[in-house]
């Protein structure tokens, strides 16, 4: 898989610049060496690949100048395989009992038998219950020198305080499309991949801002289709022949059969509407800004030039779908309510 082939493996390699800093300070002092780090952000933003850059810094029986880990020693090699006795990966998820924390903290106290320091990795951390929190924080509070926990969460929110007051907190925010990009050339360059510019843009939209979700979907669209705009978006099960830019014309024009047909054809083809939505609101965005003379816009596709007015009243619209198309089992019907009021009603 090419997220887990082309993960970062050095801190070199972490795309956030600001991250990357923050951890060569905290990980080349051992005076300011945190006993426990708490890494909180969305899915697929590098937290998991993070903690075992940290395991490997740590570990590394050959370090660079600057601290980093060689990536050839032993002890990298055996944390990049998940072999490395002083690596302990938990997932919560499924291990989120009282007993499981109780039989962690029972190894804790021995010390590394591989390397100098042994790491417990606790992923989706927030889902331990009350009394594992507790156990859990007896450790945190005094735990031996040659421990450190790396705890990483989407919703850190969940967490005890006390918990958090004992973790030095990383925030992995959602990678920026740069961010996304330079990921995505270094599986390219090492796949040796004909990707066009456009190609890379709708993949590094669809990811919304996930490492692991744009490597996937690279890794979908080589394995099963020519790299080609067209089929990239019937990957992501996009109808180019009907596009979000015909829909928006055909709500403005206000032909209501036609928007309606359009939007029928588009779940059986079996569309995101989630993702039609987001293009449509973008449109409207663009079009009142071109309106106001904010920014420049292409020829309008109407028949006839639309009002502020009724971009503004159409956006509002489009944001109420967005917000039924959440809860509703019929994934259409929120746009089709939504056309219909806007065509139909002044």
């Amino acid at each position: 898989m090419y997220y887990l082939k082309y993960r970062p493996q050095n801190l070199e390699e972490i795309a956030n610049r600001a991250r990357r800093e923050t951890l060569q300070k905290l990980l080349l002092d051992p005076e300011k060496l945190p006993h426990a780090f708490l890494l909180v952000g969305p899915k697929g933003t590098g937290k998991t690949s993070t903690a075992r850059i940290i395991a490997k810094v740590l570990n590394c029986l050959h370090p660079g100048k600057n601290g980093a880990s060689c990536n050839q020693c032993e002890n990298c090699r055996a944390i990049a395989q998940n072999r490395f006795f002083d690596v302990f990966e938990l997932d919560a998820a499924s291990n989120r009992g009282i007993d499981d924390i109780r039989a962690l903290r029972d190894q804790v106290s021995f010390a590394p038998s591989s390397g100098k320091y042994k790491i417990y990795i606790i992923d989706e951390v927030h889902m331990l219950t009350k009394e594992a929190f507790n156990a859990l924080l007896k450790t945190l509070e005094e735990p031996p020198p040659y421990v450190v926990f790396i705890l990483a969460t989407t919703e850190a929110h969940k967490l005890p305080d006390t918990v958090v007051s004992r973790c030095v907190s990383l925030h992995f925010q959602k990678g920026t499309p740069d961010e996304i990009r330079e990921s995505l050339m270094r599986i390219v360059k090492g796949e040796k991949l004909k990707v066009s510019e456009s190609v890379l843009t709708r993949i590094i939209k669809e990811a919304d801002g996930s490492f692991r979700d744009a490597a996937k979907y690279l890794e979908m669209a080589a394995s099963s289709t020519d790299l080609t705009e067209e089929s990239v978006a019937a990957l992501f099960n996009r109808n180019f022949a009907h596009n979000s830019s015909e829909l928006l014309r055909l709500i403005l024009d206000k032909n209501t059969d036609q928007a309606l047909t359009w939007v029928e054809k588009f779940a059986q083809v079996g569309g995101d509407f989630n993702s039609l939505l987001e293009d449509l609101l973008e449109e409207a965005q663009q079009k009142i800004l071109a309106e106001r003379g904010l920014k420049a816009g292409e020829a309008d596709s109407t028949s006839k030039k639309p009002s502020l007015r009724d971009l503004s009243r159409l956006t509002k619209v489009l944001l109420e779908a967005y917000r039924l198309a959440k809860f509703t089992p019929v994934e259409a019907l929120p746009l089709m309510i939504g056309i219909i009021d806007f065509t139909l009603h002044e």
